[in-house]
């Protein structure tokens, strides 16, 4: 059952990640889709998906942590809301593995993203250096992106780990 949940969340995940890497934006639709299929799984699905208030602290936790990253401008709030949801689809003893695989596909994503904003503007950061113009080397070296994408690596990198 549980190849079932995987392929199901992958597929949501790879439009999601699609519409956010183009648009930047996730809709409010995708977390209601993901609740909405919770109950089905919850009710359906008893012994994959225990009723238990430990399901709830992952996404209260992304909701909490989402809301502040919101607040100084690290993660969008569709970001926040929709890996909230999603971790009501995530039966609850792969919580903590999805959420490790997480952590290392954004730690990932974010070395490689600042080593190649380093690369590419290597001539403006020697030149904010030297004269000590800290904000312009924040501006170069700041980066948004898209996160969907990273959830599906995670997602991907998760798959690998429980099935080798």
């Amino acid at each position: 059952m549980m190849a079932f949940v995987f392929a199901l969340v992958l597929l949501e995940l790879l439009a999601v990640a699609w519409i956010d890497f183009k648009t930047h934006k996730i809709s409010n639709k995708w977390p209601l889709l993901n609740i909405s299929i919770a109950v089905v799984l919850y009710f359906t699905l008893g012994s994959l998906y225990p009723l238990s208030w430990e399901v709830l602290l992952f996404p209260l936790g992304f909701i909490l942590i989402g809301f502040i990253l919101f607040l100084v401008n690290i993660m969008g709030a569709g970001d926040s809301k929709f890996l909230a949801s999603l971790f009501l689809l995530i039966p609850l003893e792969y919580h903590l593995l999805f959420f490790e695989k997480l952590v290392l596909s954004t730690i990932i994503t974010g070395a490689f993203l600042l080593t190649y904003r380093i690369i590419r503007n290597s001539g403006k950061l020697k030149a904010y250096i030297i004269s000590h113009y800290w904000e312009g080397i924040k501006v170069t070296l700041k980066s948004r992106f898209s996160y969907a994408p990273v959830i599906f690596m995670a997602w991907l990198i998760l798959g690998l780990d429980i099935w080798r």
